[in-house]
């Protein structure tokens, strides 16, 4: 939820103490940028990070560093995440979801990445990576998912309802890229009147194991009922000797 004004008006007191606290001075036209900068974050995520710079600065307050500490900016992939991500792209059969700034980066790279010098590719990559990664915290901003799409339709489908599931893309935003459902006929080879016989064979199949168990069902109420006539002559025989 954005900051209300009593929000801002307070938060700009916790400025001015923090910036006391490092020992620091900041301006009134400054921290009202800054509170700007910052109107559509929560509150308590700002009153956190805030917390953070008094604990772990040593010098002046900065919105980078109130930035840094907030508890959005993890939502970036460390650098060699970010590394195994783009090296994933490699793959054109792989769907892969990352940001605009493992994108920029494997940018970079791709040249280095090209001459068979990984090692120096992985280097320049993450130097790239860490400056895109700091720009975009410095901005305040979050970092965008978005899927580029390899050839392998299966892999697609798993790598987007994997993304869905992270929170990191909106199913009805990408909907359209995942694969239509297939159709039998649509498949390759796919002949019908073979697909007609092979499904009246496994008709004739459970009809047969049908009659099959109504079969024995009718052999085992016939063996009780024999078994049960003996029974019965048995008993007579002996009430008849009894009687004797």
């Amino acid at each position: 939820m954005p900051l209300t004004r009593q929000d801002a008006e307070q938060l700009l007191e916790q400025l001015y103490a923090t910036a006391e606290v490092l020992g620091s001075e900041i301006k009134p036209a400054a921290a009202s940028l800054m509170i700007r900068d910052l109107k559509d974050r929560e509150r308590g995520e700002v009153e956190q990070a805030l917390a953070r710079c008094r604990s772990e600065l040593s010098g002046r307050l900065t919105l980078a560093a109130i930035l840094e500490r907030m508890a959005s900016s993890d939502d970036h992939l460390t650098p060699n995440e970010a590394w195994a991500k783009a090296l994933e792209s490699q793959d054109e059969n792989a769907t892969v979801v990352w940001t605009d700034e493992i994108a920029k980066a494997m940018g970079a790279a791709s040249p280095v990445l090209e001459l068979g010098d990984k090692v120096g590719a992985r280097m320049a990559f993450i130097a790239a990576y860490e400056r895109e990664v700091s720009a975009t915290k410095a901005r305040g901003d979050k970092p965008r998912w978005w899927p580029t799409l390899g050839d392998s339709k299966e892999l697609r489908k798993e790598a987007i309802d994997e993304a869905i599931k992270q929170g990191r893309l909106e199913s009805p935003k990408v909907e359209h890229l995942l694969p239509a459902p297939t159709r039998p006929e649509d498949e390759p080879g796919y002949d019908p009147e073979k697909r007609a016989k092979v499904i009246a064979h496994l008709r004739d199949l459970l009809n047969h194991n049908d009659e099959a168990a109504r079969q024995r069902r009718q052999e085992e109420v016939e063996r009780f009922e024999k078994r049960r006539q003996e029974v019965l002559e048995q008993a007579e025989k002996h009430m008849a000797g009894v009687r004797s």
